[in-house]
């Protein structure tokens, strides 16, 4: 009787495991990455000042360094360096850009 109890519970404690639901690591890509937030703001740079390959590929680098170096989005380093908060930034910005798509980008009002 009770090695059939033992086999039993056994058996029940198996098919236990075996219905609960497996949580393993999800793969999802969200913006809270350097690189997935990077690119989206050279995307939309790219199409607000026209920027030619080489010239997206050299912001991109640009971005996703400075971004893990200070912990900032890509999006706040773009917005404090076109507010003169971030000068070494920008410096980088202007030597990438050409001086129309640098006035282009710095006031996006003004045509």
């Amino acid at each position: 009787m009770k090695t059939y109890l033992k086999v039993l519970s056994a058996l029940c404690l198996f098919l236990g495991l075996l219905t609960q639901p497996m949580h393993g690591q999800q793969l999802q890509q969200d913006n809270s990455r350097p690189d997935e937030a990077a690119k989206i703001q050279v995307d939309q740079l790219s199409q607000t000042l026209n920027l030619d390959g080489s010239q997206q590929r050299a912001i991109f680098r640009a971005l996703v360094t400075e971004a893990t170096r200070s912990g900032q989005s890509p999006q706040m380093l773009l917005g404090k360096a076109a507010s003169e908060e971030n000068q070494a930034f920008a410096q980088t910005l202007k030597s990438i850009l050409t001086p129309e798509q640098f006035r282009k980008w710095k006031n996006p009002n003004k045509k």
